[in-house]
């Protein structure tokens, strides 16, 4: 009797240790599972509506580095260049500031170098001068400026998108609902829900970058523009205070 109490005993122990494993593996196989913001699990249960946002997240990084290379190749914080060309042109020496300006690859110096050597090849007007430097900082400023409607669209789309998948989300959960009737799982539903949630999340996830980053970027080009136009009345003030400077001279 005892030794059948004992077996009850260890039979008892062993089924409370196998639950107890059980229960460690699901917790174990829980802890282990996929967070909602990886790539699998993201595309499965947001469908091609998600596929099409992270296609947009793709475009959207790429055009932002891009820019970032561009901007930083052009050198867009370089000033120091505008006091001395303006001196040499002040001076006389539109040459002299052509080298200086010819140091820099920025779309101020360029401009600025047009201007120049707009007056140097024939004896034009300021009005002409200004024109030939707005000419060359309107296809500067172009080129700082390109694929930003790219970043607009994809900053305005992408929300939208979003909100459309959980509109189709959100009907799929409850024809589901409707589906079953009375049987209904509260947390089949609050899953549908969810899911349908996840696609905004992943819109304005998109967005929020790409709308940001415009925003810098255009920031950033009104700042070269200004810093050239102020550089362009310059160098067209030192060009005209030189000819009317020559030209005093040839009348004595």
């Amino acid at each position: 009797m005892a030794e059948d109490s004992a077996a009850q005993a260890v039979a008892n122990a062993a089924g409370a240790a196998q639950t107890a494993g059980d229960a460690i593996a699901q917790a174990a196989a829980a802890g282990a599972a996929e967070p909602w913001y990886a790539l699998g699990p993201l595309i499965d249960k947001g469908g091609p509506i998600v596929a099409l946002l992270l296609v947009l997240s793709v475009i959207s990084a790429a055009i932002i580095l891009l820019k970032v290379f561009q901007y930083w190749s052009a050198g867009l914080s370089r000033r120091s260049f505008i006091e001395p060309a303006v001196e040499r042109i002040e001076a006389g020496d539109p040459e002299g500031a052509l080298k200086v300006l010819g140091k820099h690859r920025t779309p101020v110096a360029r401009a600025m170098a047009a201007g120049i050597r707009a007056k140097v090849r024939g004896d034009l007007r300021d009005e002409d001068v200004a024109a030939e430097i707005q000419r060359v900082g309107a296809v500067e400023l172009g080129a700082l400026q390109s694929y930003f409607r790219w970043l607009e669209v994809i900053g305005n789309i992408s929300p939208l998108l979003g909100l459309l998948g959980t509109v189709i989300g959100m009907i799929q959960a409850f024809q589901k609902l409707e589906l079953g009737g009375s049987n209904v799982d509260p947390a089949q539903l609050s899953g549908g829900i969810w899911t349908a949630l996840l696609t905004t999340a992943v819109g304005l996830v998109v967005a929020l970058p790409a709308v940001t980053a415009l925003n810098l970027f255009e920031g950033r080009v009104d700042q070269v523009r200004l810093v050239m136009r102020d550089a362009s009345a310059r160098v067209i003030a030192g060009l005209h205070a030189r000819q009317s400077g020559v030209r005093s001279k040839a009348a004595e």
